[in-house]
């Protein structure tokens, strides 16, 4: 009789903390709303609250850079990629969809 080999040690709990940043682009946004609201200065002729959207939406974009790649670092994909492959519908394989059939 072969006894089945002892089940694998839960993963250790990594700490995902840093996805508060993501808080930083709402309080950017919205929060600040009051302050920038009435600003006059106006940079190349464009009005600020208008300067304060576009820099948000750069500062946005590096803020959603910078957790992705401290979620790399902590093994979110690989954690994600064995989520996927146990909970795969049986019969179905990695290079076919199944609403469309085999992608080409």
């Amino acid at each position: 009789m072969v006894t089945p080999p002892p089940p694998a040690p839960p993963p250790a709990r990594r700490s995902l903390n840093h996805r508060w940043l993501l808080v930083l682009p709402f309080i950017w946004q919205v929060g600040l709303v009051p302050v920038v609201n009435d600003v006059s200065f106006a940079p190349l002729h464009i009005p600020f609250p208008m300067c304060w959207q576009l820099l948000g939406i750069v500062a946005t974009s590096i803020v959603v850079g910078v957790v992705f790649r401290l979620d790399r670092r902590a093994g979110v994909e690989r954690e994600e990629a064995e989520f996927l492959a146990a909970t795969e519908p049986a019969g179905h394989t990695a290079g076919s969809r199944p609403d469309r059939g085999p992608e080409r």
